[in-house]
């Protein structure tokens, strides 16, 4: 439901207003596509800072982490907020590297809407179709800004051609620019057909201007195509259209609502760098992403009192008329001479200092102490947050990234949560000493909660401390964070893939504990199936209450969740199967958790070991860009290290230099220290993207190699 069918709900006028001029926004994007210098500039003209800092030298606002100004990345999503136009912002700038994609998972979970930014040179790349899909999976509204309109190789309208092919959505350009690469000067507005140049060196000052003569007739040509696509796209726009009874506002109008509704995507142009289009952008923000009053209902899970899931549509507005608050935890940090703070967005009702919350994720409550909003790592105290706003709070020390928060007792509320997704890529570390065992650990759980693709177990078999991530830079950075941050000095072996295991058949593994615990005999008897799913884990309790208590059930699903960590193969973590609870017992006088859950842990041992488990190990996609002259060498390499090539394209072409995109997956264990060995081919003059594609199943081979049967 929408703001238009809803309104009349929302009977505070000051809280409706202050809504209507509320943007939750982020910033996604490919790595080096110009993210965190858009954000620098943006903050620039809000006049949230005062001097413009540079990614290269290590001073912009939002990547304040020294990982962050020694590498030239964002590795952290940061958030700040500002003005402009009398509009309020909050924004999160995320990072563009693969390893780092959960700080976009989570920002997405939160955000009304995204910018896109697109390098105007490569067009659409491989990250930015994993930042699309993560936004279709949300269903949020967003607007492409192609960037770089100066850099060598610059083309506004291949770039829209690429959006186009591979994100499979209609561009809609509402600008197009005024020269290119080196002669870029500035945009043409479409929409009110006028020219924009940006007329002082740090871009603060801009002004439209009639169109020049000679870049008329493209600009009309490229209004009536603009014109023609919204008509194609809305219906209402359509009619107007075709009797030629259209203002500028029915565009606008059009266009907004062809947005919210991800039917097309509107796209600018400008180069941050040179301070050309930013502005106009943050006016596109305004003018075309939504509100939070715009998409009122949202998904949620009830869950009722046998500990069952049921999906309902809340109305946020009914839940914020009767004061009931409801948040989503979806980031955890610690801050120097802060601590530990929990990043909230705040549905309904409002969060203030001192209130009890309960965590009906984890079935806790706990007291707010202090409510923060933050500028990257500087804080602000404020006495709370309202419906839509995005902060920070201090006191919660059992919340976690995902976990729902509400101050209601007369239903049980879970709003969906964060996909975490799998780590791919492990490595040994240990402590210098035994003194300093406990110190590591204690920085491991840390990290651990502030990043969730980021594991760590000890190996029962040999002692070692394991840690495991989303690639080689990711793991590079936690055992750097570790040494500076923690003050620890450690040891650490080669990184090594991280394989899975999971099942092909269907299967069934019971168990019946009865054991003397503390002078009390405990027992429990568990029956459960597993069988093989296409994606992810899942766990269902199909027993009557009669055979086993609800009560019972956590405990249960704790047991498997344990078994499942260590598969029975080679003692990788089991993915892709179903486990339902089927049968069992209870003695009323006998019968505990703790038995349940002894109980179920070894009825999934049982069961998976019976479904013929197969060891799985992660796949990449890969995507090459090399010269011509280099093609042959890259692809002998590639096919070598038993890659599936799908596709050998013309990237781009510079006059007489053809450089082509090469398309793999290749298994990762193939692919450690390819960017030396890329380097060496092609004389530096390649680069590589990848991220994870699938999981398949390991060569005989290879998986004799892990179990050591030679």
């Amino acid at each position: 439901m929408t703001i238009k069918e809803d309104v009349n709900k929302l009977k505070d006028k000051e809280l409706f207003n202050r809504l209507l001029k509320t943007r939750n926004i982020g910033i996604v994007a490919h790595i080096d596509a110009g993210k965190t210098t858009t954000t620098e500039r943006i903050l620039y003209y809000t006049k949230k800072i005062y001097k413009i800092g540079s990614v290269d030298e290590g001073t912009a606002t939002m990547d304040y982490m020294i990982q962050e100004k020694e590498h030239g990345i964002t590795i952290t999503s940061a958030a700040t907020f500002f003005y402009w136009k009398d509009y309020f912002f909050n924004l999160i700038d995320t990072p563009g590297h693969v390893d780092f994609t959960i700080e976009v998972e989570r920002s997405m979970r939160v955000l009304d809407g995204i910018i896109v930014i697109i390098d105007a040179a490569n067009g659409v790349q491989p990250q930015t179709e994993t930042v699309w899909r993560q936004a279709d999976k949300y269903n949020i509204p967003r607007i492409v800004y192609v960037n770089k309109m100066d850099k060598l190789g610059a083309n506004f309208y291949n770039a829209l051609e690429s959006i186009k092919e591979r994100l499979l959505v209609k561009p809609i350009p509402i600008q197009i620019p005024i020269g290119s690469e080196n002669e870029f000067k500035g945009v043409i507005d479409l929409i009110n057909l006028k020219e924009v140049y940006w007329v002082n060196e740090d871009g603060s000052l801009y002004e439209f201007r009639d169109i020049n003569q000679q870049n008329l007739e493209q600009a009309l040509n490229i209004r009536n195509l603009m014109l023609e696509t919204i008509a194609e796209l809305h219906d209402d726009f359509m009619m107007k259209y075709l009797e030629d009874k259209y203002s500028v506002d029915d565009i606008y109008n059009a266009l907004r609502d062809i947005t919210l509704r991800r039917l097309g995507v509107i796209v600018l142009c400008g180069s941050s760098l040179k301070n050309i289009g930013v502005q106009l952008l943050l006016d596109a923000v305004i003018d075309f992403l939504p509100n939070p009053l715009d998409f009122i209902n949202i998904e949620a899970f009830r869950i009722n009192k046998d500990l069952q899931e049921e999906k309902i549509k809340i109305n946020l507005l009914d839940y914020h008329h009767n004061s009931k608050t409801l948040a989503l935890c979806f980031k955890v940090s610690y801050l120097p001479n802060v601590g530990r703070i929990c990043f909230v967005r705040v549905y309904s009702g409002k969060l203030e200092e001192g209130i009890v919350v309960k965590n009906t994720t984890k079935d806790l409550s706990e007291r707010i102490t202090k409510i923060l909003k933050l500028h990257a790592n500087y804080i602000e105290s404020v006495s709370k947050l309202e419906m839509g706003d995005i902060g920070a709070v201090l006191g919660l020390k059992k919340t976690s990234t995902g976990d729902t928060l509400c101050n209601f007792s007369d239903e049980k509320i879970v709003l969906e949560s964060i996909n975490i997704p799998p780590s791919v890529i492990f490595t040994a570390i240990e402590a210098e000493s035994k003194a300093e065992e406990e110190k590591l650990f204690k920085a491991l759980e840390r990290l651990a909660e502030e990043d969730p693709t980021f594991r760590y177990k000890i190996n029962e078999e040999t002692g070692q401390i394991i840690i495991s991530g989303m690639g080689e830079l990711h793991l590079e950075i936690i055992k750097d964070r570790l040494i500076r941050d923690h003050n620890l000095k450690i040891y650490s072996g080669k990184p090594q893939v991280e394989y899975k295991e999971t099942i092909t058949t269907k299967a069934q593994g019971e168990y019946r504990f009865s054991k003397q615990i503390s002078n009390k005999l405990q027992t429990a008897y568990v029956v459960l199936q597993v069988q093989p799913i296409e994606n992810g884990v899942k766990i269902y309790d199909e027993v009557s209450e009669e055979k086993i208590p609800k009560k019972f059930i956590p405990s249960i699903k704790e047991g498997i969740a344990e078994a499942l960590i260590v598969g029975p193969l080679a003692g990788y973590s089991c993915i892709n199967l179903k486990v339902r609870i089927v049968d069992g017992e209870f003695d009323p006088n006998f019968s505990t958790n703790l038995a349940f859950k002894v109980a179920a842990y070894e009825a999934t041992k049982i069961a998976i070991s019976n479904a013929n488990p197969v060891l799985l190990e992660p796949v990449m996609k890969v995507e090459i860009i090399v010269n011509e002259e280099y093609l042959g060498n890259v692809i002998n390499d590639l096919n070598s290290r038993n890659a599936e090539i799908l596709e050998i394209s013309i990237y781009q072409q510079i006059s007489t230099i053809v450089i082509n995109k090469i398309l793999a997956l290749v298994p990762l264990r193939e692919m450690f220290g390819y960017s030396t060995t890329l380097r060496s081919l092609t004389q530096g003059r390649a680069t590589f993207t990848m991220e994870l594609h699938s999981y398949k199943k390991v060569p005989d081979n290879v998986l004799n190699s892990i179990l050591g049967l030679f």
